[in-house]
């Protein structure tokens, strides 16, 4: 049997590096697979000088030694936990963290429903690695991102039983499941020039404002957190699942090749979000802080990413075989579109020369469940004398606190990608009614209750309603 060192010199080896130092990296040009057929890859520069390279863990044979010196830097984690549940550089105390910052009801920390939430993560991932390398004395060790885009299924190095240190008990799906293909949708969110449509609105600052999520995290971020279920799908739990940290280095991946894909994906240039504090731990467990301007770089923060590519079969405009087709159910919630209180003629104006375009679906509810809500979204109305279902989005909406507050907001905010044919239908006043299609997953039934929605209604930009 190979000793750690050993094992940490093929790891070395293998990544090119010079078991004495970092020599040179190799050339890791990235590219952005098209989201559609006609878009220009977007190059970025090579890295270069001292960093770790970030890699689609299912393209690394289980095997390697790059994964086994990942798993022993975990192994000394959790046991510093065991010694001593509090000590900061350990796994217990890295996973109370980010319930820190995204369980709780003291608002002023809260970095989930608003543009704070890709910052703070990239900050909490950036911790974690610093963790790692400092456990095994390697400033080369790399976390690693799952894409989801190309396997998924979640990695075989995720599996096995408590003696692997990337299993995780609480998981309520196995390695068979495969994730449905549209809860893996990137290409609404790519073509979101805005930042706030992309990544959220800034925090609310009064009880009652409305919260608005970026359209990546209330789909595919939070679509795979909930299917995923066990702590994933928690607020104060889901840092102690090892897959967190792979699923959110792919969303990390995913905000960088965001900006990749268009010369029109700007990142917001408020000085509430540059000069914002965002608060973390160290290597060593000692507290930190950053401010977001300074989180902007990954090269800044000593990584990069082996590539951007992702499978562009997971992108919209789907092809019609690959869109959900609702079947209606008992338990579907149904609730007209209030033309009246929509941006009808904004809307329509906005597609005149455009295939789709982002809006803002506002709703109530009626009542307020206290669990994640997975549901596929269609608009249906008559067309040429039969009724159509237009799909545009699987969304998993959370039970939101209000400012300050214990009580649920009852009004949810959902950034969905609409096509021309649906404005056109609003232009031309149709009854049009929204469709929330509980989506079942595995091990889990669809809650019995339906979910009442109430004041539905369509805008193009909340801060200019």
């Amino acid at each position: 049997m190979k000793t750690n060192q050993q094992l940490r010199r093929e790891f070395l080896k293998n990544m090119g590096w010079s078991a004495l130092g970092v020599s040179a990296l190799p050339l890791a040009t990235s590219a952005i697979s098209a989201c559609e057929s006609n878009a220009e890859k977007a190059i970025i520069k090579p890295a270069s000088g001292n960093l770790a390279v970030r890699k689609n863990i299912a393209d690394i044979p289980v095997d390697d030694a790059e994964i086994k010196v990942l798993k022993e830097a975990i192994n000394i984690l959790k046991k510093r936990s065991e010694i001593a549940p509090l000590d900061p550089s350990g796994w217990q105390a890295h996973g109370m963290l980010h319930a820190t910052f995204c369980a709780t009801s003291i608002y002023a920390n809260q970095v989930h429903y608003n543009w704070y939430v890709w910052p703070w993560h990239r900050l909490y991932l950036w911790s974690m690695e610093q963790k790692l390398q400092k456990a095994v004395s390697e400033p080369s060790l790399a976390l690693h991102y799952w894409d989801w885009t190309k396997s998924n299924t979640i990695p075989e190095h995720y599996w096995g039983d408590e003696s692997n240190p990337l299993f995780n008990v609480t998981r309520l799906i196995d390695s068979s499941n495969e994730i449905p293909k549209d809860f893996i949708n990137v290409g609404a969110s790519f073509r979101a020039a805005k930042y706030k449509t992309f990544g959220g609105y800034p925090a609310i600052k009064k009880r009652g404002d409305a919260q608005l999520d970026g359209l990546a995290e209330q789909s595919f971020h939070n679509n795979i957190h909930n299917w995923i279920g066990g702590q994933m799908a928690t607020f104060t739990e889901s840092g102690f699942d090892p897959i967190f940290y792979a699923h959110h280095g792919n969303c990390d991946r995913i905000w960088d090749a965001w900006q990749a894909y268009s010369p029109e994906n700007t990142l917001p240039q408020d000085e509430e979000w540059l000069e914002k504090r965002l608060f973390s731990t160290d290597g060593n467990g000692t507290p930190i802080d950053f401010k977001i301007k300074d989180l902007l770089s990954t090269e800044d923060l000593g990584y990069t990413f082996q590539d951007l590519d992702l499978n562009p079969t997971f992108c919209n405009p789907y092809e019609e075989k690959d869109k959900p087709v609702r079947e209606a159910s008992k338990v579907d919630c149904v609730a007209p579109l209030n033309l009246k209180t929509s941006q009808t003629e904004a809307i329509y104006t906005e597609l005149i020369d455009r295939e789709r375009t982002h809006v803002i679906l506002h709703f109530e509810r009626a009542q307020l469940p206290y669990q994640p809500y997975c549901a596929r979204v269609f608009f249906e109305y008559d067309k040429e004398g039969e009724r159509v279902s237009k799909y545009t989005g699987t969304f998993t909406i959370l039970p939101i606190l209000d400012l300050d507050s214990v009580l649920l907001q009852n009004g949810v905010h959902l950034q969905i990608e609409i096509e021309k044919e649906i404005a056109e239908a609003i232009q031309q006043q149709k009854n049009i009614e929204v469709v929330f299609q509980p989506v079942p997953l595995p091990n889990r039934n669809i809650p019995d209750e339906i979910l009442k929605l109430e004041n539905i209604s369509l805008k193009l930009n909340y801060e200019d309603s």
